[in-house]
Protein backbone atom coordinates (compact mmCIF):
# COMPACT_ATOMS: atom_id res chain seq x y z
CA UNK A 1 0.00 0.00 0.00
CA UNK A 2 3.18 2.71 0.93
CA UNK A 3 4.39 1.63 -2.49
CA UNK A 4 1.00 2.51 -4.17
CA UNK A 5 0.85 5.66 -2.17
CA UNK A 6 4.38 6.97 -3.17
CA UNK A 7 3.76 6.31 -7.07
CA UNK A 8 0.37 8.17 -6.62
CA UNK A 9 2.50 10.94 -5.33
CA UNK A 10 5.31 10.85 -7.54
CA UNK A 11 2.88 10.70 -11.04
CA UNK A 12 0.52 13.76 -9.22
CA UNK A 13 3.83 15.93 -8.65
CA UNK A 14 5.11 15.64 -12.43
CA UNK A 15 5.21 18.90 -14.52
CA UNK A 16 3.17 18.97 -17.63
CA UNK A 17 6.25 19.35 -20.98
CA UNK A 18 4.75 21.79 -23.75
CA UNK A 19 6.31 22.41 -26.88
CA UNK A 20 7.46 26.03 -27.60
CA UNK A 21 7.66 28.15 -30.37
CA UNK A 22 11.04 29.94 -31.44
CA UNK A 23 11.42 33.75 -30.94
CA UNK A 24 13.27 35.18 -33.79
CA UNK A 25 15.02 38.37 -34.10
CA UNK A 26 16.06 40.59 -37.17
CA UNK A 27 15.79 39.48 -40.83
CA UNK A 28 19.26 40.70 -42.21
CA UNK A 29 21.34 40.31 -45.29
CA UNK A 30 24.85 39.62 -46.05
CA UNK A 31 26.89 39.83 -48.77
CA UNK A 32 29.99 37.35 -47.89
CA UNK A 33 28.36 34.29 -45.70
CA UNK A 34 25.92 33.96 -43.39
CA UNK A 35 28.58 32.55 -40.83
CA UNK A 36 28.02 36.04 -38.20
CA UNK A 37 30.44 36.20 -35.26
CA UNK A 38 29.21 38.60 -32.80
CA UNK A 39 27.75 42.00 -34.06
CA UNK A 40 25.76 41.93 -37.08
CA UNK A 41 26.68 44.16 -40.29
CA UNK A 42 23.34 44.18 -42.27
CA UNK A 43 24.12 45.01 -45.67
CA UNK A 44 21.10 46.67 -47.79
CA UNK A 45 22.10 47.31 -51.13
CA UNK A 46 23.36 44.52 -53.54
CA UNK A 47 25.00 44.82 -57.21
CA UNK A 48 22.89 42.47 -60.18
CA UNK A 49 23.62 38.82 -59.61
CA UNK A 50 25.31 38.91 -56.57
CA UNK A 51 24.88 36.09 -54.13
CA UNK A 52 22.67 37.45 -51.31
CA UNK A 53 22.76 35.42 -48.47
CA UNK A 54 19.58 36.21 -45.52
CA UNK A 55 19.28 35.08 -42.15
CA UNK A 56 17.36 35.52 -39.00
CA UNK A 57 18.86 36.16 -35.57
CA UNK A 58 17.14 34.03 -32.46
CA UNK A 59 16.65 35.33 -29.35
CA UNK A 60 14.97 31.96 -28.13
CA UNK A 61 15.10 28.84 -29.23
CA UNK A 62 12.10 27.08 -28.56
CA UNK A 63 10.90 23.73 -27.45
CA UNK A 64 10.10 19.93 -29.30
CA UNK A 65 9.86 21.32 -32.44
CA UNK A 66 10.97 17.97 -35.12
CA UNK A 67 10.14 19.83 -38.18
CA UNK A 68 10.06 23.22 -39.35
CA UNK A 69 8.81 23.98 -42.70
CA UNK A 70 10.01 27.68 -44.02
CA UNK A 71 8.28 29.15 -46.81
CA UNK A 72 11.00 32.24 -48.42
CA UNK A 73 9.56 34.41 -50.95
CA UNK A 74 11.74 37.33 -53.10
CA UNK A 75 9.11 39.93 -54.29
CA UNK A 76 10.06 43.00 -56.96
CA UNK A 77 8.13 45.32 -58.63
CA UNK A 78 6.23 42.89 -60.95
CA UNK A 79 5.23 39.34 -61.16
CA UNK A 80 8.36 38.39 -63.21
CA UNK A 81 10.69 39.16 -60.08
CA UNK A 82 8.83 36.66 -57.44
CA UNK A 83 10.88 33.95 -56.69
CA UNK A 84 10.00 31.63 -53.13
CA UNK A 85 11.73 28.21 -52.17
CA UNK A 86 10.43 26.04 -49.40
CA UNK A 87 12.77 24.68 -47.00
CA UNK A 88 12.23 21.43 -44.78
CA UNK A 89 14.06 21.68 -41.65
CA UNK A 90 14.59 18.62 -39.64
CA UNK A 91 15.48 19.19 -35.62
CA UNK A 92 15.01 22.79 -35.88
CA UNK A 93 15.74 24.03 -32.72
CA UNK A 94 18.41 26.70 -31.94
CA UNK A 95 19.54 26.95 -35.61
CA UNK A 96 19.16 30.26 -37.46
CA UNK A 97 17.06 30.20 -40.64
CA UNK A 98 19.13 30.99 -43.97
CA UNK A 99 18.12 31.52 -47.66
CA UNK A 100 20.84 32.61 -50.28
CA UNK A 101 19.66 33.38 -53.60
CA UNK A 102 20.80 35.76 -56.23
CA UNK A 103 19.96 39.40 -56.80
CA UNK A 104 18.02 40.38 -59.58
CA UNK A 105 19.25 41.45 -62.57
CA UNK A 106 16.82 44.35 -62.74
CA UNK A 107 17.86 47.63 -60.63
CA UNK A 108 15.29 48.50 -57.99
CA UNK A 109 13.42 47.48 -54.36
CA UNK A 110 12.94 44.08 -53.07
CA UNK A 111 11.28 42.60 -50.13
CA UNK A 112 12.19 39.21 -48.71
CA UNK A 113 9.42 37.46 -46.78
CA UNK A 114 9.94 34.57 -44.38
CA UNK A 115 7.34 32.34 -42.35
CA UNK A 116 7.40 28.81 -40.69
CA UNK A 117 5.06 26.03 -39.76
CA UNK A 118 6.11 23.77 -37.27
CA UNK A 119 5.27 20.10 -36.40
CA UNK A 120 6.05 19.41 -32.44
CA UNK A 121 6.94 16.52 -30.65
CA UNK A 122 4.73 17.56 -27.59
CA UNK A 123 1.76 19.52 -27.44
CA UNK A 124 0.56 23.01 -26.73
CA UNK A 125 -0.95 23.83 -23.80
CA UNK A 126 -4.27 24.28 -26.07
CA UNK A 127 -3.44 21.00 -27.25
CA UNK A 128 -2.63 21.44 -30.86
CA UNK A 129 0.90 19.35 -32.26
CA UNK A 130 1.27 22.03 -35.25
CA UNK A 131 2.01 25.96 -35.30
CA UNK A 132 3.13 28.75 -37.20
CA UNK A 133 5.45 31.50 -37.45
CA UNK A 134 4.55 35.12 -37.54
CA UNK A 135 5.56 36.84 -41.39
CA UNK A 136 9.01 38.44 -41.21
CA UNK A 137 10.31 40.94 -43.74
CA UNK A 138 12.61 43.39 -45.12
CA UNK A 139 14.03 45.01 -47.79
CA UNK A 140 16.70 45.78 -49.90
CA UNK A 141 17.62 47.50 -52.80
CA UNK A 142 19.83 46.33 -56.12
CA UNK A 143 21.84 49.36 -58.10
CA UNK A 144 24.55 49.01 -60.61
Amino acid sequence: MTVVAMLVGLTACEKEIYSEYPAYGTLFFSADSIEWKGELRSVHTFSPGQTVYVGITIERDGAYITRATQQWTLRGLGKADERSETKIVVDPVGREPVWKFSAPMAEGEYSVTFKEKYSFSAQQPNGTIFGESATLSSRFRVVE
